[in-house]
């Protein structure tokens, strides 16, 4: 996957940065996943999304 990709991929492990810090979890798909906004379930089950706009705060792994 190129760098320039947002993780549309459901299932995909990614990290958000979500409250001064970086959360690792996986894609899911959320509310309006279809409409680029993409949701990450936390390792301790938060559900943490943003908007391809802000796809800096994303990272795949």
């Amino acid at each position: 996957m190129s760098a320039d990709n947002f993780p549309y991929v459901e299932g995909q492990p990614a990290e958000i940065y979500f409250d001064g810090k970086w959360h690792r979890g996986k894609i899911i798909a959320g509310y309006r996943f279809r409409d680029g906004i993409v949701t990450v379930q936390t390792e301790d089950g938060k559900k943490i999304w943003c908007g391809e706009s802000r796809k800096e705060l994303y990272r795949a792994l």
